[in-house]
């Protein structure tokens, strides 16, 4: 019945930390969410210890603490690691035994903490790009110094650094949360700036054109070519949409309120339809008074930018965009400005 009895797979840490006689050291796992305690002990006169924590799935961080003064540890599996140390020395001990990645991700705390931001970034790039794919690298990149990051995600030449550190840890450790946690805050920076230049680029082609009108040109049900251009001197809600989409007899009777409302002021309404199905979209459209017609290619989404539907943008009666929307409340408000 015994040897049945299997355990849970344990590592352990070891060894003493003087000058702390009468305190507790406690050895706690610091996950992304919360810090849990893992193990303690009461430190004699020697400050000798042995403490146990569960093996991690994933290498890890856990730190062993006296009051607030603290050593991180980063913990692969099942290793037996040693430290021996004073409590004044804690918060900068590089003297690991059995852990390598302990002893740089100390390194990378003491540089932080003797040398300017600008030179430890220095430091922590090189330590990033020859570690890539391990938790040191990953310390790197989320240290800082009173506040301040080391590393600004949002500047496009220590981006990279973020990037170079989730991809290696996509490869080597896909299923683990933090690869995951860090992959989906690169993706959401990297998107944004897409989007950015996207719009940058948009704004720019209709700048540098002699219209300032990005022309559509697209058959009607009854096979009509009806062109974009053809409304230029009155104010046009331009909208992508499909059959399809969730809820789109309101999104419909919402656009025949404007209709309603504005189309003897001025406003036109061009929907562009994405529909696979064309006979679907000619009964869709059918009694709609404004101008429908149907798209077979991406190009002009492609124009617009459009990445899904539905979308509406805002042209003045120049033709010139003034707005892209999802929500009618504020398209309704700016509509107003232009008619």
């Amino acid at each position: 019945m015994l040897a049945g009895c299997e355990r849970a797979p344990r590592f352990e840490v070891r060894g003493n930390v003087t000058d702390a006689e009468g305190e507790m050291l406690y050895l706690e796992h610091t996950g992304l969410v919360a810090t849990e305690v893992e193990d303690s002990c009461l430190l004699s006169a020697d400050g000798e210890y042995v403490l146990h924590g569960k093996a991690p799935e994933y290498p890890d961080f856990y730190r062993l603490r006296v009051g607030r003064k603290y050593a991180v540890l980063v913990v692969d599996s099942t290793e037996t690691i040693e430290l021996r140390t004073t409590c004044d020395s804690l918060p900068l001990t590089e003297a690991f035994v059995g852990s390598e990645q302990s002893v740089l991700v100390a390194e990378l705390r003491r540089s932080l903490r003797e040398k300017p931001i600008d030179e430890h970034r220095a430091f922590a790039q090189q330590m990033i790009l020859k570690y890539p794919q391990s938790l040191v690298a990953y310390y790197a990149v989320f240290q800082s110094k009173q506040g301040v990051p080391v590393f600004d995600m949002y500047d496009p030449d220590q981006l990279k650094f973020y990037k170079a550190v989730a991809t290696s840890m996509n490869v080597a450790m896909p299923e683990y949360v933090r690869t995951k946690t860090l992959c989906s805050q690169v993706m959401e920076i990297v998107n944004a700036e897409r989007r950015a230049l996207n719009a940058l680029a948009l704004r720019q082609y209709i700048d540098e054109s002699e219209s300032s009108l990005l022309d559509i040109a697209l058959p009607n049900i009854h096979g009509d070519t009806c062109r974009l251009s053809e409304h230029v001197g009155k104010v046009v809600v331009l909208e992508f949409s499909t059959s399809q989409m969730e809820q789109g007899n309101a999104y419909v009777l919402a656009l025949r309120e404007l209709d309603n409302k504005y189309h003897n002021k001025g406003l036109d309404i061009y929907s562009v339809s994405v529909d696979n199905s064309k006979l679907i979209w000619e009964e869709w459209v059918k009694n709609l008074p404004w101008t429908c017609v149907r798209t077979e290619t991406t190009e002009p989404l492609i124009t617009y930018n459009v990445g899904s539907v539905p979308v509406m943008f805002l042209l003045d009666r120049k033709g010139a965009v003034q707005g892209r929307y999802t929500d009618f409340e504020q398209l309704e408000k700016d509509l107003k400005k232009y008619l």
